[in-house]
């Protein structure tokens, strides 16, 4: 069994460096492990630049898929409310 670790930098006395912490989920846009606490910090699988806003899941090949995209890039505006 591999040992996957999480691999947000994160600051220290050093420098910027991994978590180290066990990774739980593989961000694909990261290519790479997040931890709990940084799984939320997940990144938009087409752009990169900017964080996750919702997944969106699609038939391909009879199989269901989904992937996680911003808000731009999932193509949402947003409008002021009047309230």
């Amino acid at each position: 069994m591999s040992h996957n670790t999480c691999v947000r930098k994160v600051e220290s006395l050093f420098g910027q460096t991994c978590c180290g912490r066990p990774g739980l989920i593989y961000d694909r846009a990261r290519k790479g492990w997040l931890c709990a606490e940084h799984s939320q910090e997940r990144l938009c699988e087409f752009c990169q630049a900017d964080w996750v806003w919702g997944r969106i899941c699609y038939q391909a090949e009879g199989v269901t898929q989904e992937i996680l995209l911003c808000s731009a890039c999932a193509g949402l505006t947003f409008r002021k409310s009047r309230y």
